[in-house]
């Protein structure tokens, strides 16, 4: 596994208050990620994901991949609300 930091895909252009008032939002309709963060440490299975999904690129030419752990949120959230990817 290599030892520098992988380069992940950006989540948009935010302005300096935007992550704050959108996390504030989301805490106040009932955020499911924080109940889930609360409950479950996601970043143990950052190991196993990184080593069964990395494919080194062969080259730098189109879109950074997400990161894996978001990826696997998202997987966990899908199952948990009976949700397709569309």
């Amino acid at each position: 596994m290599d030892t520098y930091k992988r380069a992940y895909r950006k989540l948009g252009n935010q302005g300096l208050f935007d992550s704050e008032e959108r996390t504030s939002m989301l805490s106040a309709l009932g955020n499911p990620l924080e109940r889930l963060a609360e409950t479950i440490d996601f970043e143990m299975f950052r190991e196993t994901l990184e080593a069964g999904l990395y494919r080194d690129r062969l080259t730098k030419a189109g879109a950074k991949p997400y990161d894996y752990v978001l990826m696997f949120k998202i997987l966990v959230l899908q199952r948990m609300y009976n949700l397709s990817n569309e």
